[in-house]
């Protein structure tokens, strides 16, 4: 028993003594480069949380129910607009150019010097709307 006692008694002053030993000063180390840390792990703290972000945001277009024939119908549409812009832009005053489809009506008529007019008419509401880019030289 007194043996017991004794080991005991070692073991526990043993455990006392080596917590004692391993004890050291706890420094605080900032890893966010917002308080403090060390600037070049910003990038890897940011990739790190958007890679864990799961929230999806509500207004953003959800461009995967667009199917290849929709985005090519859009590119096509949007390389008519620019061809006829272009034509406004660099023919002479007057000139006309108009794109049709079946909610749309674009007019773009030309000022000269760079300027043209575009009269959109929605087709289903009725609504016209009327932008002015740029004057012809001598217009104020």
């Amino acid at each position: 028993m007194r043996k017991r006692i004794a080991a005991m008694a070692f073991a526990s002053g043993m455990m006392i003594s080596s917590g004692l030993a391993l004890a050291g000063e706890l420094i605080y180390e900032p890893i966010n480069p917002s308080f403090g840390g060390d600037p070049l792990v910003g990038n890897y703290l940011l990739n790190k949380a958007q890679s864990q972000d799961d929230n999806e945001d509500p207004d953003a277009p959800d461009f995967g129910s667009f199917s290849e024939t929709d985005l090519f119908l859009q590119d096509l549409r949007a390389g008519l607009v620019e061809d006829a812009i272009q034509d406004a832009v660099d023919g002479e005053p007057g000139r006309t150019s108009r794109i049709d489809s079946s909610t749309l009506r674009i007019d773009i008529r030309s000022l000269g010097g760079g300027g043209f007019v575009m009269n959109i008419l929605d087709r289903t509401t009725g609504e016209q709307t009327t932008v002015n880019f740029g004057q012809s030289a001598g217009q104020f």
